[in-house]
C-alpha cells in the first residue's frame, strides 16, 4: 500500500472533477467530505463505473441519487447538444459524462508519469454493487453541487474510488 499514491489520486480527483463541472456545466462542485471507507457495497439511482489499468489498477464510480440526476441530466444533455427528454438517451448521456471525467483524471495521472488506461464505462444504475475489501482500498469523495448564478442546490455527487491492493506473494 502506498499512501502517497492514494493521496495523489484523491487530490487529482478533487481537482479535476470540480474543474470539469465548472467548465462544462457552470456548476460548482465543492468537496464536502472524503476519506477511507469500508462499505461492502452500494446502490444508487445512477452509477457509472470506469475501470483503469496499468501502473495503478482500480475503479472509479460516479454515483447520483434521483434528485441530483434529475437536476443534472438536462445540463449535461445541453452540453452534449442532445434532447434530454428522450429517456432512451439518459443512461448513455450520464455514461459519456463519467467517461469524460475519467479521461481527464487519467490524463492528469499520465502527466505524473503513470502509465494508466481506462476501460469503457459500465452502467450500474439501480444495481447492488459489491466491493471486495480484501482486494481494494476504498475511498469516498462527496461533492456538493450548486449553481451559484441561480443560487440553486443541485444535489450531491458520490465518487467512490477503489485502488487495488498489492498482492503479498
Amino acid at each position: 500500500m502506498d499512501p502517497l499514491l492514494d493521496e495523489k489520486f484523491i487530490l487529482t480527483v478533487s481537482q479535476v472533477l470540480p474543474e470539469h463541472f465548472q467548465k462544462t456545466l457552470q456548476v460548482q462542485a465543492e468537496r464536502e467530505a472524503y476519506g477511507p471507507s469500508k462499505n461492502e457495497g452500494f446502490c444508487y439511482e445512477n452509477a457509472t463505473c470506469v475501470e483503469f489499468v496499468g501502473d495503478l489498477n482500480g475503479k472509479i464510480y460516479l454515483a447520483l441519487d434521483g434528485y441530483t440526476k434529475l437536476k443534472l441530466l438536462p445540463r449535461i444533455a445541453k452540453s452534449f447538444q442532445i434532447d434530454p427528454t428522450s429517456r432512451a438517451h439518459s443512461s448513455s448521456i450520464m455514461m459519456e459524462f463519467a467517461n469524460q471525467i475519467s479521461g481527464k483524471l487519467i490524463s492528469e495521472m499520465r502527466l505524473g508519469r503513470f502509465e494508466i488506461d481506462i476501460l469503457p464505462p459500465e452502467n450500474l444504475n439501480h444495481k447492488l454493487v459489491p466491493i471486495s475489501l480484501e482486494r481494494y482500498r476504498q475511498y469516498i469523495l462527496i461533492f456538493f453541487l450548486k449553481d451559484r448564478r441561480e443560487e440553486e442546490y443541485l444535489g450531491r455527487l458520490y465518487t467512490i474510488l477503489l485502488l487495488e491492493k498489492y498482492s503479498q506473494k
